[in-house]
């Protein structure tokens, strides 16, 4: 199913990914199968318009928020609020079709899918709000990216450095293939050896727990995940390269959704890039916005 990406992505790729600064603590706010491959873009679109016209009215629609720092509202500047995509979607939803709601927001900085398992999903909290929620968002498989990236630049470079933030790591691997050209092989053998099966077994199983908790009729909303070096200046050719891997996460994504009864907001064909924060990653409000109308159908 993955196919090995091109050479000439090989540098791009390990250096340009470690620029995700996956930074998702519970945040509290006042709390049908996708289709094929073909009409997955269009199925996105009525997302919004299927959900809300089943909750219109009601006074006690409940809403959870599983996933990393784009599920937060992740804002590295302290000074300023971003309201999380999930929020925006429910205004919406709930002014068109006038009813009342409550979000739970579990997602968290850094989170992984191995992390919405270990961390989220073995909450009694978190289990008992998925339970009893009419619409569940799910945000997650970037980490999942930038934590397979830094193993592998451990690995290439022989060190044991733990590094301390995605700059860093991106900085000395700049520098060491800069100095030493022949670590280009050893980067492109890291990327035939890429732990999809991991992910794509991660996700199952947290799709697996999230319907076994789910009540009859609530509405899964996965969004995918978009290029996080789209704003890297790199060359075409390479960014193809970059995207290609991306393009094989969402696949997993997108293979499993009629499986797990979810439905899947395509952010990777959307604007979202061009709306981020300093970081060159975490969307900013427009970019939250962005999101919510890729669910609402915008």
């Amino acid at each position: 199913m993955i196919r090995k990406i091109m050479q000439t992505a090989a540098v791009v790729l390990l250096t340009g990914v470690l620029a995700v600064a996956a930074v998702t603590t519970y945040v509290t706010v006042p709390d049908e199968p996708a289709a094929d491959k073909e009409t997955q873009a269009e199925d996105a679109g009525t997302i919004e318009s299927v959900t809300a016209s089943s909750l219109a009215g009601r006074q006690d629609v409940y809403v959870t928020v599983l996933g990393d720092s784009i599920a937060k509202g992740y804002s590295g500047d302290e000074s300023v609020a971003i309201e999380p995509y999930s929020s925006l979607a429910m205004e919406q939803m709930a002014d068109e079709e006038d009813f009342q709601y409550e979000i739970m927001n579990y997602a968290r900085n850094g989170l992984d899918s191995a992390g919405m398992i270990d961390r989220i999903l073995a909450d009694e909290e978190v289990r008992k709000n998925v339970g009893r929620s009419d619409v569940i968002f799910i945000t997650v498989g970037s980490n999942d990216l930038l934590n397979e990236c830094k193993s592998a630049v451990q690995e290439i470079l022989d060190t044991d450095t733990k590094f301390k933030s995605a700059g860093e790591a991106l900085k000395v691997l700049r520098e060491s293939v800069t100095g030493n050209p022949l670590l280009v092989f050893k980067i492109i053998e890291a990327l035939e050896q890429w732990d999809y099966q991991s992910f794509e077994a991660n996700w199952t199983e947290m799709m697996q727990q999230i319907n076994s908790l789910k009540k009859e009729g609530a509405w899964i909303i996965v969004t995918n995940i978009y290029n996080p070096v789209a704003n890297l200046n790199i060359p075409s050719t390479m960014d193809r390269g970059v995207e290609n891997v991306i393009r094989n996460m969402n696949q997993i994504i997108e293979d499993h959704a009629e499986e797990y009864g979810y439905q899947v907001a395509d952010i990777f064909s959307s604007e979202v890039c061009d709306h981020v924060q300093p970081d060159g990653l975490h969307p900013d409000q427009t970019g939250q916005q962005i999101i919510a109308d890729q669910i609402c159908g915008e």
